[in-house]
C-alpha cells in the first residue's frame, strides 16, 4: 500500500479524519499530484474509509474500479505515517490459522483492526483475529467489534492490541476485561443505549455545511454538540475556533485553538491561525512563536514560510527570512503570493550584498 502511486488519481474520503483538517487532506493529495472528489462517483480512483465509518454501512458505490484504503494505508502512502514492520504470515496460512472469513478479514483490515503489509500479516495480527474469531463465536457482531475498535483507538490511543482484552458482558454489550472485573471502555463508553445516541458524524458533516454556507451561528451549536461527544477532538476544536473567528469573538476562538494544540501538539493549522490572530493584534513575538512551531511540525506547509518570513524581515533578520522564502517558492511557486515571494526574496538577497532593504509586504490570511 505504501508504494501506490497517486499522481492524476481522484480520492474520496468515506467519513472524516479526526486528526487531519480536509485542508491538510487537500494540501498532501495535491503535493503527490492527486485530487479529492466531494462525491464518490464512478471516476473516483480511491476511496479511504476512515475509522470514524466504522459500525456504519457503505456506499454501495465501493466496488470496482473504485479501490478501497484504510485510514492508516493512506497515511502511510501519503508518508504521514510510518511504515509496518514484521509482517511475514502469508494471506493463506493466516486465513487458516485465524478463525475468521476471507470477507470478515477483508473488513477487519479496511478499518485497521488488522494492519497486512503486502498482504502479509504479523503475530499481532493473528492473536486479535484469533480473539475477534472467539467473540464471534460466541454471539459478538462485527460491526460492534469495529465501533469497539473504533472506540478504543479514539478515547484511549490505544494499541491494536487493546481489543484482545474485549469481553461480552453478561447484558450482551461489549466491554474491556480488567482482571476478574468488566469496565466500560475508558469508564464512559457504553454499547447498550436504551435509545439510539445521536450520530456524532452526522452533527459534524451538518456543522462544516452549515459554516460552509456561511451560517456561523448554527455551525457553532452543532460544534459544540460534537464537542459534547468527544471533548477531545483535536478537529472538531479547530472548527470552533474557525466559526468563533468569524463571529468576531476572538478570545473564545483562541481558547479552542489551544484546545485543539493540547490534544495534537503538531496541529500546525492551529499554530498557523493562531499566530495570525496575534498577527492581528500587533504581538509579534507570539506570532513568531506559532509559526516557528507550524514550520517545525509541517515543514512543507507553505503559509507559515511566508508569515514567517515576513515577520523576520520585518525584524531585521534578513539571514533568517531568505531561505524561509526560497522553500516557500519552491513548494508554491505559481501562486500570487510566490510572485510576491520571489520580489522578496531578490530584495533580501540585495540587503544580505550589502544594498537596499525590501518593503515590507502583507502576510497570508488564515485557513
Amino acid at each position: 500500500m505504501a508504494s501506490m502511486p497517486l499522481e492524476g488519481s481522484s480520492v474520496f474520503i468515506v467519513g472524516r479524519f479526526e486528526r487531519l483538517p480536509k485542508s491538510r487532506i487537500e494540501r498532501e493529495l495535491a503535493g503527490h499530484g492527486a485530487t479529492l472528489h466531494r462525491r464518490l462517483t464512478r471516476k473516483t480512483d480511491y476511496a479511504v474509509v476512515t475509522h470514524a465509518a466504522a459500525g456504519r454501512p457503505l456506499p454501495v458505490a465501493l466496488q470496482p474500479p473504485t479501490r478501497c484504503l484504510s485510514e492508516e494505508a493512506f497515511l502511510r502512502t501519503l508518508g504521514l505515517a510510518p511504515p509496518l514492520q514484521g509482517k511475514d504470515i502469508e494471506p493463506q496460512r493466516f486465513l487458516g490459522l485465524c478463525g475468521l472469513t476471507p470477507d470478515e478479514v477483508r473488513l477487519l483490515t479496511l478499518f485497521d483492526v488488522l494492519q497486512p503489509e503486502d498482504e502479509k500479516f504479523g503475530f499481532a495480527d493473528l492473536k486479535v483475529a484469533q480473539h475477534i474469531a472467539d467473540l464471534r463465536r460466541r454471539g459478538a457482531d462485527l460491526d460492534a467489534v469495529l465501533t469497539a475498535a473504533t472506540e478504543l483507538r479514539r478515547r484511549r490511543r490505544g494499541a491494536t492490541a487493546d481489543i484482545t482484552r474485549l469481553d461480552i458482558a453478561p447484558s450482551g454489550d461489549l466491554m474491556m476485561r480488567i482482571g476478574d472485573l468488566l469496565a466500560e471502555l475508558d469508564g464512559q463508553m457504553r454499547f447498550a443505549w436504551e435509545q439510539v445516541p445521536p450520530d456524532p458524524d452526522a452533527i459534524f458533516d451538518a456543522a462544516e455545511e452549515a459554516a460552509g454556507a456561511g451560517d456561523f451561528e448554527r455551525a457553532e451549536r452543532l460544534y459544540y454538540a460534537c464537542l459534547a461527544a468527544a471533548p477531545r477532538d483535536a478537529i472538531v476544536r479547530f472548527n470552533l475556533g474557525n466559526v468563533l473567528r468569524e463571529l468576531g469573538r476572538i478570545a473564545e476562538a483562541k481558547v479552542h485553538y489551544q484546545a485543539a494544540l493540547e490534544t495534537e501538539p503538531a496541529f500546525a493549522e492551529a499554530h498557523f491561525n493562531l499566530a495570525h490572530l496575534a498577527m492581528k493584534a500587533e504581538n509579534t513575538a507570539e506570532a513568531i512563536a506559532h509559526l516557528e512551531r507550524a514550520v517545525i511540525a509541517e515543514p512543507d506547509y507553505p503559509d507559515p514560510l511566508y508569515n514567517l518570513a515576513v515577520l523576520y524581515i520585518q525584524g531585521e533578520r534578513i539571514k533568517d527570512a531568505a531561505p524561509l522564502l526560497e522553500r516557500y517558492i519552491r513548494l508554491d511557486p505559481k501562486s500570487t503570493w510566490a510572485h510576491e515571494a520571489r520580489k522578496l526574496l531578490l530584495a533580501c538577497r540585495s540587503v544580505m550584498a550589502p544594498q537596499r532593504g525590501a518593503k515590507m509586504p502583507n502576510s497570508r490570511q488564515t485557513i
